[in-house]
């Protein structure tokens, strides 16, 4: 049978939406990948990069009082669902930097589940995923802090419009026949649902590889964090050149945190950006420069 830390699966980017009889399509949940060990009544949650989060959110301790059977390890993500059911990663934000080993936790979590490794000390990740999915309903109860995912098949335009509507962060695409693999798959895709908006450009990194962008606000530029470029090469090459001839000494964003190895450039040149959700300190999450933008 497996033993933590395991690599969990992971998904390729696809741009655009599908439908296919081949596919199983489920929403992207915003939270923290978590593998799942439980055997009896002990409980692991492992990290994506191996950290041990059981400490963190003692209100799930007792799911396993959600599994039919002796030993289990399951795969899904830990989030924050607000009264509308929807996740909320900004809930999370921090949680993993306080002490939630004793007191009461203001906001509880939901384990989302959407796969099963082993059951009963046996391993079962080479079956088939749609095998795997009968096997995780006979075996979790979906209740409490316990949830299976929902999904549909074929339809992946269908819940990718749904995911868009609800501002969601997107949908997975999973191969039905898919085994689970302990790396990066094409077995599995991840489409997101984009959110895009103008900013100027206050800056950027040394290494040209952000850039420090914000919005007016009462006359003042706010700050919105660094972005990483998505730009065509030869559109890349040209902001280069210009933002070097308008290198300020100073920030022209009203409040920045400690910056280190940037350049500020006066607040000409605007571009679009391409983003997930603001986070509470309204910084983008997964923003990207896609266009450059010529008044």
């Amino acid at each position: 049978m497996l033993n933590p830390p395991v690599k969990p699966m992971l998904l390729f980017n696809k741009s655009k939406p599908f439908d296919s009889s081949d596919y199983l399509f489920e929403i992207k949940w915003d939270g923290y990948r978590s593998i799942v060990f439980i055997k009896g009544t002990e409980i692991l949650l492992q990290s994506r990069n191996g950290k041990d989060l059981t400490p963190y959110f003692p209100e799930l301790s007792d799911i396993y009082r959600n599994i039919k059977g002796s030993e289990v390890i399951l795969d899904g993500e830990i989030c924050y669902l607000n009264e509308q059911g929807k996740p909320e990663f900004k809930a999370l934000q921090g949680r993993l930097f306080k002490n939630y080993r004793c007191g009461e936790v203001s906001k509880a979590v939901n384990l989302i589940i959407w796969d099963i490794l082993s059951c009963n000390k046996k391993d079962i990740y080479k079956s088939p995923l749609l095998e795997r999915k009968k096997i995780l309903t006979d075996k979790v109860i979906s209740q409490d802090r316990l949830i299976l995912a929902p999904y549909i098949e074929e339809q992946g335009i269908k819940l990718f419009n749904q995911a868009k509507s609800e501002q969601l962060e997107g949908i997975v695409a999973k191969l039905k026949t898919s085994p689970y693999v302990f790396k990066r798959s094409q077995y599995w895709y991840k489409i997101k649902v984009w959110q895009y908006v103008e900013v100027y450009i206050g800056g950027y990194s040394k290494e040209r590889t952000g850039l420090l962008v914000g919005r007016y606000y009462k006359e003042k530029l706010q700050y919105m964090g660094k972005i990483k470029l998505a730009l065509p090469a030869e559109e890349e090459k040209a902001l280069f050149q210009f933002l070097v001839t308008i290198k300020e000494n100073s920030s022209p964003f009203q409040e920045t945190k400690k910056q280190s190895a940037v350049y500020w450039v006066k607040p000409l040149v605007k571009c679009q950006v391409r983003y997930t959700e603001l986070t509470h300190h309204q910084t983008f999450r997964h923003g990207y420069a896609v266009k450059l933008i010529f008044n």
